[in-house]
């Protein structure tokens, strides 16, 4: 049994150490939200909230897709024991500069909007510069972590993604560094720009400039990588447009208690995430090789692990929900039954696999990118009438109702189209319809 345990917990080292990583990034920016929230209240908490998650979001919309895409296609590169061309991973930076360029013009134009619509007026010197310099680091840490994942980096990514920028900042706020909200926008922005370069600068040592090396074509790349867009940023919308509604239709003290309640909440999000990151680069080399059966038996794994790590997390924070929000200020206790439903659909969505990752990563990304642009439409309308008429708890409920339902009809999809079992791990190919 001890041999077995311990032969269980090598195979899956990569995804453990990942998850601790995330856990880590969680718990370090829950110690920020701690900060903010006792030391200036739901008001602040709900002003740095808006202006993170709006970066973050842009993000997605700038390197969103090619992440996937970024896996899927240097990850020949290992499959053949080689390195990817420099000059493959220099073009790929170019176009997503560019973009970014694009993008920032767009938010800085459009300052004064953003400033009266989801930040009540603030006054916080620099707001619009800090929101872009985080979504210029993010994009580049994004982009960076599928690429280093791609070459089975796959704990240094996550570091890259998500663990430097909080413990700068905390360790700023720790020496008392950073005490104002200020402060903490310009510590963020700057260490999101310090992990974006430890991303570039390691990605660069895993190209090579030899005539041995892969050319990764910039064309199929980013044509796949188009819908697998669409799903990342309408997947993250959610996150971002619910702050956005819930600020611009309530106020910055309710996104306060609403940006507690999620940040809570994805603790186990980042756990599925950990895991989901490290079988995205097996299922691109699964697909590669044309191995459906080691497909099924990967997003087996992938669940069952989620399952066991997710669970326990989710029923204990259930059941203890209102002395952790306590931590954060007696005031945000209010927000206990909105993290109960969240945590409720959290578990619902592990429970039924890596089923839109699966798609994506066996070239059904359109079919994909249908079901997410269906749940988008239905999220893009349903918020607001759920904000406007039942408040905070009717928002979470349609969030949870559309991620649950989504991702049972991916689950049903890749039955359908790969002869993919995800929750038996089987592969049945008598029944696929098709296979790219």
């Amino acid at each position: 049994m001890i041999a077995k345990a311990a032969n269980y917990l090598t195979i899956h080292l990569d995804s453990l150490l990942s998850i601790a990583i995330r856990i880590g990034g969680v718990g370090l920016g829950f110690l920020i939200t701690l900060f903010i929230g006792r030391a200036m209240g739901p008001e602040a908490l709900g002003e740095y909230g808006v202006i993170t998650q709006t970066g973050m979001f842009l993000s997605l919309v700038c390197a969103g897709g090619l992440d996937l895409s970024v896996i899927r296609s240097f990850s020949e590169a290992r499959a053949k024991k080689v390195l990817p061309r420099t000059k493959s991973f220099g073009k790929l930076v170019l176009v997503s500069s560019l973009l970014l360029l694009l993008v920032s013009a767009v938010v800085w134009a459009l300052e004064g909007l953003i400033r009266e619509k989801l930040l009540e007026g603030s006054t916080t010197p620099y707001a619009i510069v800090f929101l872009i310099a985080i979504a210029v680091s993010r994009s580049f840490t994004r982009l960076t972590s599928g690429f280093l994942r791609s070459q089975a980096l796959y704990v240094f990514s996550n570091v890259v993604e998500v663990l430097i920028i909080p413990i700068i900042v905390v360790s700023l706020i720790l020496l008392s560094v950073t005490y104002t909200l200020f402060a903490v926008l310009l510590s963020t922005a700057l260490a999101g720009l310090v992990a974006a370069g430890v991303g570039l600068t390691t990605s660069l040592v895993k190209t090579s400039r030899s005539v041995d090396a892969l050319d990764v074509p910039m064309s199929p790349l980013f044509k796949r990588a188009v819908p697998l867009w669409g799903v990342a940023v309408s997947k993250n919308l959610s996150d971002w447009y619910s702050l956005a509604v819930v600020a611009a239709l309530l106020s910055l003290y309710d996104a306060g208690i609403f940006r507690v309640a999620m940040q809570v909440a994805s603790a186990l999000p980042v756990i599925t995430i950990g895991i989901f990151s490290v079988f995205a680069s097996k299922f691109g080399v699964a697909h590669s090789k044309g191995d459906f059966a080691a497909i099924a038996r990967l997003a087996r794994s992938a669940t069952v692990l989620s399952c066991l790590l997710v669970l326990p997390v989710g029923l204990f924070t259930i059941i203890f929900t209102d002395p952790i929000l306590t931590i954060v200020g007696p005031e945000f206790n209010q927000g206990a039954p909105i993290l109960q439903i969240l945590l409720a659909g959290q578990i619902l969505y592990v429970c039924t696999g890596p089923s839109g990752l699966v798609l994506a990563m066996t070239g059904n990304e359109r079919i994909n990118l249908l079901f997410t642009i269906v749940s988008l439409v239905v999220l893009l309308i349903a918020l607001p009438l759920a904000a406007q008429n039942f408040g905070l708890l009717g928002l979470v409920l349609v969030m949870s109702t559309i991620l649950i339902v989504r991702n049972i009809a991916s689950l049903v999809a890749v039955r359908k189209l790969t002869g993919v079992n995800i929750l038996t791990g089987r592969y049945h190919p008598m029944q696929t319809s098709e296979i790219t």
